[in-house]
Protein backbone atom coordinates (compact mmCIF):
# COMPACT_ATOMS: atom_id res chain seq x y z
CA UNK A 1 0.00 0.00 0.00
CA UNK A 2 1.39 3.58 -0.74
CA UNK A 3 1.52 5.45 1.80
CA UNK A 4 -0.61 8.31 2.66
CA UNK A 5 2.06 11.20 1.92
CA UNK A 6 3.83 13.68 4.87
CA UNK A 7 1.49 16.40 4.91
CA UNK A 8 -1.81 14.57 4.77
CA UNK A 9 -0.26 12.64 7.63
CA UNK A 10 -0.02 15.54 10.02
CA UNK A 11 -3.19 16.88 8.70
CA UNK A 12 -5.71 14.65 8.30
CA UNK A 13 -8.48 17.48 6.98
CA UNK A 14 -6.48 18.07 3.99
CA UNK A 15 -5.80 21.60 4.72
CA UNK A 16 -2.97 23.17 4.42
CA UNK A 17 -0.97 24.87 7.12
CA UNK A 18 -1.70 28.48 8.30
CA UNK A 19 -0.10 31.30 6.50
CA UNK A 20 1.57 33.54 8.90
CA UNK A 21 -0.58 36.58 8.75
CA UNK A 22 -3.57 33.67 9.44
CA UNK A 23 -1.33 32.51 12.47
CA UNK A 24 -1.23 36.33 13.65
CA UNK A 25 -5.20 36.82 13.35
CA UNK A 26 -5.14 33.75 15.59
CA UNK A 27 -2.77 35.15 18.44
CA UNK A 28 -4.94 38.47 18.48
CA UNK A 29 -7.76 37.47 18.29
CA UNK A 30 -7.05 34.11 20.07
CA UNK A 31 -10.54 32.17 22.32
CA UNK A 32 -10.80 33.11 25.41
CA UNK A 33 -9.12 32.45 28.39
CA UNK A 34 -6.19 32.31 25.90
CA UNK A 35 -6.85 35.74 24.71
CA UNK A 36 -7.03 37.37 28.10
CA UNK A 37 -4.23 35.91 29.39
CA UNK A 38 -2.59 37.54 26.06
CA UNK A 39 -3.83 40.62 27.02
CA UNK A 40 -2.42 40.39 30.61
CA UNK A 41 0.91 40.13 29.42
CA UNK A 42 0.79 42.78 26.61
CA UNK A 43 -0.66 45.06 29.63
CA UNK A 44 2.35 44.28 31.95
CA UNK A 45 4.88 44.25 29.12
CA UNK A 46 3.85 47.74 27.45
CA UNK A 47 3.85 49.14 31.45
CA UNK A 48 7.38 48.39 31.99
CA UNK A 49 8.63 49.48 29.16
CA UNK A 50 7.16 52.86 29.81
CA UNK A 51 8.09 53.19 33.08
CA UNK A 52 12.17 52.44 31.82
CA UNK A 53 11.39 54.83 29.09
CA UNK A 54 10.33 57.44 31.97
CA UNK A 55 13.34 56.68 34.18
CA UNK A 56 16.19 56.64 31.66
CA UNK A 57 14.02 60.69 30.72
CA UNK A 58 14.42 61.33 34.40
CA UNK A 59 17.74 60.96 34.84
CA UNK A 60 18.52 62.46 31.64
CA UNK A 61 16.36 65.20 32.62
CA UNK A 62 17.85 66.34 36.14
CA UNK A 63 21.13 65.08 35.96
CA UNK A 64 22.62 68.96 34.53
CA UNK A 65 20.55 71.12 37.44
CA UNK A 66 21.53 68.70 40.02
CA UNK A 67 25.27 68.97 39.26
CA UNK A 68 24.87 72.58 38.83
CA UNK A 69 23.46 72.75 42.32
CA UNK A 70 26.56 70.44 43.77
CA UNK A 71 24.35 67.30 44.17
CA UNK A 72 24.19 63.82 42.46
CA UNK A 73 23.52 63.67 39.11
CA UNK A 74 21.34 60.18 40.13
CA UNK A 75 19.71 61.78 43.38
CA UNK A 76 16.42 62.38 41.20
CA UNK A 77 16.34 59.00 39.39
CA UNK A 78 17.27 57.59 42.48
CA UNK A 79 13.96 58.94 44.21
CA UNK A 80 11.53 57.82 40.68
CA UNK A 81 13.65 54.46 41.01
CA UNK A 82 12.74 54.24 44.61
CA UNK A 83 9.11 54.95 43.42
CA UNK A 84 8.85 52.84 41.24
CA UNK A 85 9.86 49.89 43.43
CA UNK A 86 6.74 50.64 45.70
CA UNK A 87 4.71 51.07 42.77
CA UNK A 88 5.33 47.96 41.14
CA UNK A 89 4.58 46.51 45.17
CA UNK A 90 1.43 48.17 44.89
CA UNK A 91 0.97 46.46 41.70
CA UNK A 92 1.53 43.25 43.00
CA UNK A 93 -0.53 43.81 45.51
CA UNK A 94 -3.72 45.16 43.72
CA UNK A 95 -3.16 42.20 41.30
CA UNK A 96 -3.73 39.63 43.80
CA UNK A 97 -6.54 41.34 45.88
CA UNK A 98 -10.15 39.61 44.46
CA UNK A 99 -12.51 41.22 42.82
CA UNK A 100 -15.16 40.76 45.27
CA UNK A 101 -13.13 42.89 48.10
CA UNK A 102 -12.56 45.58 45.75
CA UNK A 103 -16.41 45.89 45.51
CA UNK A 104 -17.00 45.13 49.63
CA UNK A 105 -14.38 47.46 50.88
CA UNK A 106 -15.41 50.16 47.64
CA UNK A 107 -16.87 52.72 50.46
CA UNK A 108 -14.70 52.55 53.24
CA UNK A 109 -11.89 53.29 49.93
CA UNK A 110 -13.30 56.16 49.12
CA UNK A 111 -13.92 57.67 52.00
CA UNK A 112 -10.25 57.13 53.38
CA UNK A 113 -9.05 58.87 50.16
CA UNK A 114 -11.37 61.81 50.61
CA UNK A 115 -10.12 61.74 54.42
CA UNK A 116 -6.35 61.86 52.92
CA UNK A 117 -7.01 64.51 50.62
CA UNK A 118 -8.38 66.94 53.10
CA UNK A 119 -4.85 66.56 54.89
CA UNK A 120 -3.93 68.96 52.20
CA UNK A 121 -5.36 72.08 54.53
CA UNK A 122 -3.89 70.20 58.08
CA UNK A 123 -0.47 71.46 59.11
CA UNK A 124 0.85 68.66 57.30
CA UNK A 125 -0.36 70.78 54.13
CA UNK A 126 2.55 72.15 51.63
CA UNK A 127 2.02 74.29 49.00
CA UNK A 128 4.02 74.47 45.64
CA UNK A 129 4.15 77.10 43.07
CA UNK A 130 0.57 78.44 44.78
CA UNK A 131 -1.39 75.23 44.59
CA UNK A 132 -1.52 73.28 47.73
CA UNK A 133 -2.33 69.59 46.92
CA UNK A 134 0.79 68.23 48.56
CA UNK A 135 1.06 66.87 52.12
CA UNK A 136 4.54 66.48 53.43
CA UNK A 137 5.65 63.97 56.18
CA UNK A 138 9.45 65.21 56.72
CA UNK A 139 11.60 64.10 53.44
CA UNK A 140 8.82 62.78 51.74
CA UNK A 141 6.11 64.25 50.17
CA UNK A 142 2.22 62.73 48.97
CA UNK A 143 -0.36 64.02 46.12
CA UNK A 144 -3.70 62.93 47.27
CA UNK A 145 -5.19 63.76 44.50
CA UNK A 146 -3.57 61.04 42.25
CA UNK A 147 -4.72 58.06 44.81
CA UNK A 148 -8.73 59.83 44.56
CA UNK A 149 -8.70 58.69 41.00
CA UNK A 150 -8.12 55.31 41.63
CA UNK A 151 -10.45 55.61 44.52
CA UNK A 152 -13.49 57.52 42.23
CA UNK A 153 -13.39 54.36 39.99
CA UNK A 154 -13.29 51.70 42.24
CA UNK A 155 -16.01 53.25 43.78
CA UNK A 156 -17.78 54.77 41.46
CA UNK A 157 -18.06 51.27 39.33
CA UNK A 158 -19.27 49.22 42.26
CA UNK A 159 -21.94 51.51 42.64
CA UNK A 160 -22.84 51.30 38.92
CA UNK A 161 -22.51 47.68 38.36
CA UNK A 162 -24.85 47.11 41.70
CA UNK A 163 -27.66 49.61 40.66
CA UNK A 164 -27.01 48.17 36.75
CA UNK A 165 -30.96 47.15 35.93
CA UNK A 166 -31.96 50.78 37.43
CA UNK A 167 -29.69 53.15 34.81
CA UNK A 168 -32.06 53.77 32.39
CA UNK A 169 -33.29 56.54 34.96
CA UNK A 170 -30.63 59.20 35.24
CA UNK A 171 -31.44 59.52 38.76
CA UNK A 172 -30.43 56.73 39.58
CA UNK A 173 -26.97 57.00 36.99
CA UNK A 174 -26.18 60.51 38.78
CA UNK A 175 -26.54 59.33 42.56
CA UNK A 176 -24.71 59.22 44.23
CA UNK A 177 -21.95 58.91 42.10
CA UNK A 178 -22.12 62.66 40.87
CA UNK A 179 -22.51 64.27 44.14
CA UNK A 180 -19.24 62.00 45.46
CA UNK A 181 -17.15 63.30 42.52
CA UNK A 182 -18.36 66.68 43.33
CA UNK A 183 -16.96 66.77 46.80
CA UNK A 184 -13.80 65.38 45.27
CA UNK A 185 -13.22 67.59 42.26
CA UNK A 186 -14.35 70.30 45.02
CA UNK A 187 -11.56 69.58 47.61
CA UNK A 188 -8.97 69.20 44.61
CA UNK A 189 -10.21 72.66 42.95
CA UNK A 190 -9.94 74.26 46.48
CA UNK A 191 -6.19 73.50 46.78
CA UNK A 192 -5.94 74.93 43.15
CA UNK A 193 -5.36 72.23 40.97
CA UNK A 194 -7.31 72.81 38.11
CA UNK A 195 -5.71 70.09 36.06
CA UNK A 196 -5.90 67.26 38.80
CA UNK A 197 -9.62 68.43 38.44
CA UNK A 198 -9.79 68.06 35.23
CA UNK A 199 -8.89 64.39 35.12
CA UNK A 200 -11.21 63.51 37.80
CA UNK A 201 -14.16 65.18 35.84
CA UNK A 202 -12.88 62.82 32.62
CA UNK A 203 -12.60 59.97 34.87
CA UNK A 204 -16.55 60.52 36.03
CA UNK A 205 -17.65 60.52 31.93
CA UNK A 206 -15.57 57.62 31.46
CA UNK A 207 -17.19 55.96 34.09
CA UNK A 208 -20.41 56.99 32.49
CA UNK A 209 -20.18 56.40 28.79
CA UNK A 210 -19.37 52.54 29.64
CA UNK A 211 -22.43 52.54 31.74
CA UNK A 212 -24.33 53.66 29.02
CA UNK A 213 -25.60 57.05 30.68
CA UNK A 214 -28.42 58.96 27.99
CA UNK A 215 -26.92 61.46 25.94
CA UNK A 216 -28.91 64.24 27.96
CA UNK A 217 -26.71 63.21 31.26
CA UNK A 218 -23.98 63.52 29.33
CA UNK A 219 -24.93 67.43 28.10
CA UNK A 220 -25.96 68.68 31.50
CA UNK A 221 -22.75 67.49 32.73
CA UNK A 222 -20.80 69.24 29.40
CA UNK A 223 -22.71 71.75 30.64
CA UNK A 224 -21.85 71.86 34.26
CA UNK A 225 -18.27 71.30 33.56
CA UNK A 226 -17.91 74.04 31.24
CA UNK A 227 -19.35 76.93 33.72
CA UNK A 228 -16.82 75.26 36.58
CA UNK A 229 -13.92 75.66 34.21
CA UNK A 230 -14.94 79.13 33.60
CA UNK A 231 -15.81 79.73 37.03
CA UNK A 232 -12.31 78.30 38.02
CA UNK A 233 -10.29 80.26 35.47
CA UNK A 234 -11.81 83.32 35.49
CA UNK A 235 -11.55 83.97 39.64
CA UNK A 236 -7.82 83.15 39.23
CA UNK A 237 -5.60 86.03 37.67
CA UNK A 238 -2.69 83.02 37.33
CA UNK A 239 -4.90 81.08 35.00
CA UNK A 240 -6.13 84.46 32.73
CA UNK A 241 -2.92 85.15 32.27
CA UNK A 242 -2.18 81.22 31.31
CA UNK A 243 -4.59 81.42 28.97
CA UNK A 244 -3.42 84.68 27.37
CA UNK A 245 -0.55 83.32 26.91
CA UNK A 246 -1.39 80.63 25.14
CA UNK A 247 -3.97 82.76 22.81
CA UNK A 248 -1.59 84.98 21.75
CA UNK A 249 1.74 83.52 22.14
CA UNK A 250 3.88 86.02 20.35
CA UNK A 251 2.80 88.90 22.17
CA UNK A 252 5.53 91.24 23.62
CA UNK A 253 7.22 89.56 26.94
CA UNK A 254 4.76 85.62 26.51
CA UNK A 255 7.94 84.12 25.51
CA UNK A 256 10.00 85.42 28.74
CA UNK A 257 6.99 85.09 31.31
CA UNK A 258 3.82 82.48 31.84
CA UNK A 259 4.51 81.25 27.78
CA UNK A 260 8.24 80.78 29.06
CA UNK A 261 8.27 77.10 29.84
CA UNK A 262 5.91 76.11 26.60
CA UNK A 263 8.07 78.44 24.43
CA UNK A 264 11.23 76.14 25.28
CA UNK A 265 9.36 73.00 25.25
CA UNK A 266 8.04 73.73 21.32
CA UNK A 267 12.63 74.88 21.08
CA UNK A 268 13.08 71.16 22.26
CA UNK A 269 10.82 69.51 20.22
CA UNK A 270 11.52 71.73 16.81
CA UNK A 271 15.20 70.78 17.97
CA UNK A 272 15.01 67.07 18.23
CA UNK A 273 14.40 66.56 14.72
CA UNK A 274 13.57 63.26 13.08
CA UNK A 275 16.00 61.09 15.38
CA UNK A 276 17.06 63.43 18.03
CA UNK A 277 19.94 64.69 19.40
CA UNK A 278 21.15 61.60 21.51
CA UNK A 279 20.25 60.64 24.98
CA UNK A 280 22.10 63.10 27.71
CA UNK A 281 22.43 65.45 24.80
CA UNK A 282 19.29 67.59 25.16
CA UNK A 283 20.01 71.55 25.35
CA UNK A 284 16.66 72.66 26.71
CA UNK A 285 17.23 70.69 29.60
CA UNK A 286 20.13 73.24 30.60
CA UNK A 287 18.61 75.76 32.71
CA UNK A 288 16.60 76.83 29.80
CA UNK A 289 13.27 74.47 31.00
CA UNK A 290 12.63 75.17 34.86
CA UNK A 291 12.43 70.93 36.41
CA UNK A 292 12.38 69.70 32.80
CA UNK A 293 11.74 66.34 34.59
CA UNK A 294 8.17 67.29 35.92
CA UNK A 295 5.35 67.67 33.52
CA UNK A 296 7.34 68.84 30.31
CA UNK A 297 9.35 65.75 30.31
CA UNK A 298 7.90 65.10 27.05
CA UNK A 299 9.68 67.91 25.68
CA UNK A 300 13.06 66.70 26.65
CA UNK A 301 12.10 63.14 24.89
CA UNK A 302 11.03 64.30 22.20
CA UNK A 303 14.54 66.91 21.67
CA UNK A 304 17.08 63.55 22.37
CA UNK A 305 15.15 60.76 21.10
CA UNK A 306 13.46 62.48 18.17
CA UNK A 307 9.81 62.47 16.29
CA UNK A 308 10.68 58.96 16.02
CA UNK A 309 11.13 58.55 19.52
CA UNK A 310 7.93 60.41 20.46
CA UNK A 311 6.11 58.22 17.98
CA UNK A 312 7.36 55.36 19.98
CA UNK A 313 5.88 56.32 23.70
CA UNK A 314 2.57 57.69 21.36
CA UNK A 315 2.17 54.14 20.18
CA UNK A 316 2.76 52.22 23.72
CA UNK A 317 0.34 54.45 25.00
CA UNK A 318 -2.19 52.87 22.26
CA UNK A 319 -1.00 49.38 22.76
CA UNK A 320 -1.66 50.33 26.25
CA UNK A 321 -5.38 51.46 25.51
CA UNK A 322 -5.85 48.29 23.21
CA UNK A 323 -4.65 45.82 26.06
CA UNK A 324 -6.81 47.46 28.90
CA UNK A 325 -9.89 47.17 26.15
CA UNK A 326 -9.72 43.72 25.85
CA UNK A 327 -9.39 43.14 29.08
CA UNK A 328 -12.79 45.06 29.30
CA UNK A 329 -14.82 43.28 26.62
CA UNK A 330 -13.47 39.82 27.19
CA UNK A 331 -15.47 39.89 30.56
CA UNK A 332 -18.88 39.35 31.51
CA UNK A 333 -19.02 41.10 34.75
CA UNK A 334 -19.82 44.70 34.47
CA UNK A 335 -18.04 45.60 37.07
CA UNK A 336 -14.86 44.70 35.25
CA UNK A 337 -16.64 46.72 32.06
CA UNK A 338 -16.70 50.21 34.20
CA UNK A 339 -13.51 49.53 36.09
CA UNK A 340 -11.43 48.62 33.05
CA UNK A 341 -13.22 51.40 30.47
CA UNK A 342 -12.69 54.38 33.51
CA UNK A 343 -8.76 53.33 34.01
CA UNK A 344 -8.16 53.67 30.23
CA UNK A 345 -10.09 56.85 30.20
CA UNK A 346 -8.22 58.09 33.05
CA UNK A 347 -4.06 57.06 31.87
CA UNK A 348 -4.90 57.96 28.07
CA UNK A 349 -6.97 60.77 28.67
CA UNK A 350 -4.08 62.29 31.24
CA UNK A 351 -1.48 60.99 28.92
CA UNK A 352 -3.45 63.26 25.75
CA UNK A 353 -3.82 66.09 27.96
CA UNK A 354 0.15 66.34 28.68
CA UNK A 355 1.02 66.08 25.50
CA UNK A 356 -1.08 68.84 24.14
CA UNK A 357 0.17 70.90 26.75
CA UNK A 358 3.87 70.49 25.87
CA UNK A 359 3.37 70.49 21.91
CA UNK A 360 1.19 73.57 22.79
CA UNK A 361 -2.59 72.42 21.81
CA UNK A 362 -3.84 73.80 25.26
CA UNK A 363 -2.39 75.70 27.69
CA UNK A 364 -0.76 74.72 30.44
CA UNK A 365 -2.55 73.40 33.37
CA UNK A 366 -0.17 70.98 35.28
CA UNK A 367 -0.94 66.82 35.04
CA UNK A 368 2.06 64.84 34.95
CA UNK A 369 2.43 62.67 31.72
CA UNK A 370 1.67 58.49 33.14
CA UNK A 371 4.55 56.34 34.08
CA UNK A 372 7.09 58.95 32.63
CA UNK A 373 7.28 62.38 34.87
CA UNK A 374 9.06 62.82 37.54
CA UNK A 375 6.32 62.19 40.99
CA UNK A 376 6.06 59.52 43.24
CA UNK A 377 2.47 59.76 43.69
CA UNK A 378 1.47 59.56 39.96
CA UNK A 379 3.74 56.52 39.75
CA UNK A 380 2.64 54.28 42.43
CA UNK A 381 -0.94 55.50 41.54
CA UNK A 382 -0.56 54.37 37.70
CA UNK A 383 0.73 51.22 38.93
CA UNK A 384 -1.65 50.40 41.63
CA UNK A 385 -4.19 51.06 38.69
CA UNK A 386 -2.41 48.21 36.60
CA UNK A 387 -2.40 45.99 39.38
CA UNK A 388 -6.40 46.78 39.47
CA UNK A 389 -6.35 45.87 36.00
CA UNK A 390 -4.73 42.71 36.46
CA UNK A 391 -6.77 41.55 39.14
CA UNK A 392 -10.23 41.79 36.58
CA UNK A 393 -7.74 39.76 33.94
CA UNK A 394 -7.51 37.14 36.29
CA UNK A 395 -11.27 37.20 37.63
CA UNK A 396 -12.01 36.83 34.12
CA UNK A 397 -10.08 34.20 33.33
CA UNK A 398 -11.36 31.95 36.18
CA UNK A 399 -14.87 32.52 34.79
CA UNK A 400 -13.97 31.60 31.71
CA UNK A 401 -12.28 28.60 32.73
CA UNK A 402 -15.20 27.66 35.12
CA UNK A 403 -16.83 24.48 34.01
CA UNK A 404 -20.05 26.02 34.14
CA UNK A 405 -19.16 29.25 32.28
CA UNK A 406 -20.86 29.72 29.17
CA UNK A 407 -19.42 27.73 25.89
Amino acid sequence: MTPAPTAARSNPSGARAPSRQVRLRTIVGAPRPYSNRNSRNLLITTTFALVTIGLMMVLSASSVELVAAGESPFDTFTKQLMWAGIGSAALVVCAFIPLATYKKLSWLILLGSLAFSLLVFSPLGVEVQGNRNWIGIGPLTAQPSEFLKLSIIIWGSAILARKAKLLGNWKHMAIPVVPAAMIAIGIVIAGKDLGTAMVLALIVVGLFFFAGASPKLFVGGLVLGTIGILLAVTSSPNRMLRISAWLDPAAEGTAEGLGYQSAQALYGLAGGGVFGVGIGQSRQKVNWIPEAHNDFVFAILGEELGLVGALLVILLFAVLAYSIYRISKRSGDLYVTYVSGAILVWIIGQAILNIAVVTGMIPVIGVPLPFISYGGSSMVAVLAAVGVLISCSRATEREVSSPDAPA
